[in-house]
């Protein structure tokens, strides 16, 4: 085999890993998000006066960041490492005037250390709430952490993606939990869930 023919397979190698690896990252973004059943169910009350901490290390629980009809609640996997967190905490920032506008605040939670968030807020300008639950204990209270995850995981504690319309007293008025954490609800399509629980 010539130099040349052994290249272009190489080259030919890489390109196929490329493509398959983007396929991974990307191929379940593209596709609609679904849901599952597991967690809290709705019309359950969520222990807002739980004790987390803000991105500035300061106390803080889900009830001191509720609008006059709730919050928006997210519960994400990392604003470090995960890619998929990540852009969809920035996204939402595009629909906080709404949300505020329907009475509703919007909050993220994850497992981060209040150091990573407030980097995180600072970098993107962010105008909402991050909260870290160092310790999963509400992410538990939950049941949303991911199983997937074995203790001493860098991503052992993490939630799955999961969303929480909550009233003021935490009744959990709508949720979604992803069946893939590749694959978010849209903006539209979390401003039709937070219609539809006003609705009810």
């Amino acid at each position: 085999m010539t130099k040349k023919r052994m290249a272009l397979y190489v080259i030919g190698a890489l390109l196929l890993i490329v493509a398959l690896g983007a396929a991974w990252m990307l191929g379940p973004a593209l596709l609609p998000a679904k849901a599952i059943d597991v967690g809290i169910a709705k019309g359950a009350k969520v222990p807002v006066a739980m004790e987390l901490r803000d991105s500035n290390g300061e106390p803080a629980t889900l009830a001191d960041q509720m609008g006059r009809e709730g919050a928006v609640v997210y519960f994400v996997r990392s604003a470090d490492w995960c890619p998929f967190c990540k852009a969809q905490v920035i996204r939402t920032e595009e629909i906080r005037e709404k949300l505020s506008a329907k009475g509703y605040n919007i909050v993220a939670v994850s497992y981060d250390e209040p150091e990573i968030l407030s980097r995180f807020k600072a970098e993107e300008g962010l105008g909402f709430a991050l909260l870290s639950d160092k310790g999963s204990k509400l992410i538990d209270a939950l049941g949303v952490r991911d199983p997937q995850y074995e203790e001493g995981s860098f991503a052992w504690g993490v939630p799955r993606a999961s969303i929480l319309v909550l009233s003021p007293d935490g009744t959990v008025r709508a949720k979604y939990v992803a069946a893939d954490y590749r694959s978010r609800p849209s903006n539209d399509d979390v401003l039709a869930m937070v219609d539809a629980a006003a609705s009810e």
